[in-house]
């Protein structure tokens, strides 16, 4: 109930963008799907549009339209749902998806992703993915990868996808 009394306030004045982070925590299934629907239903009902906060990839399969991927502060994936769902590219996102339990095989093992996160105060040269990515190469540790554009807007912040990479046949098919 708090987190609709809080809802129907931010929404109360209109607001042309609506923040919601971590709108679903700490509730249980049900009241998530129901809180999740509210939101979508005045989202429409007022043409509000939302930013959703979440590390829950299945409020992001419900509600976005476009998501964005962060690490350590940086956007590494950024695309339609689509693009990120069906279209992964950066390590981290795969990452991600490779640490969700699969439902159609119970007995499957999770695969977290190796190491911590980085102190956000003291983030390691170049990429800051690069110490827990399996597919680091040398100038990972040396230099910020630039966004490389997949499409009109899915785009990777990732050397496997540079130019070169690509030509020398570095890039695995993914």
């Amino acid at each position: 109930m708090k987190q609709r009394v809080v809802i129907a306030i931010a929404l109360a004045c209109s607001p042309q963008v609506l923040i919601a982070d971590e709108p679903t925590t700490a509730l249980d299934v049900t009241i998530q799907a129901q809180v999740l629907e509210m939101m979508k239903n005045l989202r429409e009902k007022y043409h509000t549009s939302m930013l959703m906060i979440t590390h829950d990839l299945g409020i992001v399969a419900e509600i976005c339209d476009a998501v964005s991927v962060i690490y350590a502060g940086r956007i590494v994936e950024h695309g339609s749902l689509e693009d990120i769902f069906e279209n992964t590219k950066h390590p981290y996102t795969e990452g991600l998806f490779n640490s969700l339990p699969n439902l159609e095989d119970r007995k499957a093992k999770l695969k977290p992703i190796k190491g911590l996160m980085p102190d956000p105060s003291n983030l390691p040269s170049g990429c800051p993915f690069h110490p827990r990515c399996d597919y680091a190469m040398d100038i990972c540790s040396k230099e910020m990868p630039g966004k490389i554009f997949r499409n009109d807007v899915h785009y990777v912040a990732c050397h496997l996808y540079n130019e070169n990479n690509i030509k020398e046949g570095k890039v695995i098919n993914r």
